[in-house]
């Protein structure tokens, strides 16, 4: 048995698939000036750039200054100069714009009114980012390395050496605080006496704070172990005023000058010895990228002893480094340590050189 629909059924599929082929697809428009037209959909625009997600080529980025008309077929978040966001349909041309918004209303601004273009995940990310600039946490806007280096002989002589340095900076508005750690332990078993050959820890945290475009104070904290100078522990705390000499996107020159309290606690054969001194500081900073492919850092300061005078110390500490890719990066670092008035039979200088691959990171960017 055969069963026989209506004449308008058998019609309506044909007619439905007609009426789709003659509707466009929904998609934003962007008019260039020299005629080209290109369809996707608009993921943001600001005056300067417009990035257009298309199925041809991905994300494109579109340069404002040659786009004559913007013609959307969904709501964007729309940031208005004097009247801020609105959600609306865009349709601008070269001498306006106009903003379709859900309730049925028109209004039409001068197309440098409009200041951003934003679809909702854009703007979503837009304002977190801007919650994250005026409210940072403490665990926003840092960045640093953690470099690890390891060595290992074995057969006719037996070493290791493993050496570890890392360093974070904070910077969040006029506040900038700094972390840094660096050591080295290596040892033999290859000839009397076996053991250890070098044992040192080194570390501190610092918060500067501008005052003024170029001044600011800082205090700082440090600490030191170092096994065969016989130091147990060395705390230092102080600070004091600093200049920003030179600042610009690749790099800074500061210098400082201030005072601090020192305390050493030595623990020779002959029993435990603890000093105690005022100090002053002299130091400068310098951080420079010269190009995008390397990274220059150097830190010096200058401790003359205020307690037992014509006694000082200085520390240095320095790096270059080469991005391998998004996080890793080749690096050589140095680190000085020098004690005029070490314990009797004891070395003035000690020194930490690494050199190899480091693990980078930076959450300070957009």
């Amino acid at each position: 048995m055969s069963v026989r629909f209506p004449q308008f059924m058998r019609i309506l599929p044909i007619s439905v698939l007609l009426a789709a082929l003659a509707l466009p697809a929904l998609a934003d428009r962007v008019s260039l000036k020299n005629g080209d037209r290109l369809t996707g959909s608009i993921i943001t625009a600001d005056d300067k750039t417009l990035t257009l997600k298309t199925d041809f080529a991905g994300e494109i980025k579109i340069d404002r200054a040659t786009i004559a008309g913007i013609q959307t077929d969904k709501p964007l978040n729309v940031t208005l100069k004097d009247q801020g966001k609105i959600q609306a349909k865009v349709d601008a041309a070269e001498s306006e714009a106009k903003l379709s918004k859900a309730d049925g209303s028109v209004i039409a601004v001068p197309p440098a009114a409009v200041t951003a273009l934003r679809d909702d995940a854009s703007q979503q990310a837009w304002e977190r980012e801007e919650e994250r600039l005026h409210h940072p946490r403490l665990n926003d806007f840092w960045s640093g390395f953690v470099t690890l280096g390891l060595a290992n002989a074995s057969g006719n002589s037996k070493t290791l050496s493993v050496s570890t340095t890392g360093s974070a900076v904070r910077v969040a508005g006029k506040n900038k605080m700094s972390l840094n750690f660096a050591q080295l332990y290596a040892s033999q078993n290859t000839t009397l006496p076996y053991g250890a050959t070098a044992n040192r820890i080194n570390g501190g945290f610092r918060i500067d704070r501008d005052i003024a475009p170029r001044l600011f104070v800082y205090g700082a904290n440090t600490y030191d172990y170092d096994q065969f100078l016989d130091l147990d522990l060395r705390i230092v705390a102080g600070g004091g005023l600093g200049w920003h000499t030179w600042k610009s996107k690749k790099g800074y020159f500061d210098v400082g000058g201030g005072g601090n309290w020192n305390r050493e606690k030595f623990s020779p054969i002959t029993g435990p010895v603890t000093r105690n001194s005022m100090e002053a500081t002299i130091s400068e900073e310098f951080s420079y990228q010269p190009m995008s492919k390397l990274k220059l850092f150097e830190r010096l300061t200058f401790f003359p002893n205020l307690t037992d005078t014509g006694e000082y110390r200085f520390t240095i500490d320095s790096s270059a480094s080469v991005p391998v890719s998004k996080w890793l990066e080749w690096n050589i670092g140095f680190n000085n340590r020098y004690l005029s008035n070490p314990l009797m039979g004891k070395k003035k200088n000690d020194t930490i050189l690494t050199m190899g691959i480091r693990v980078s990171f930076d959450q300070s960017k957009r």
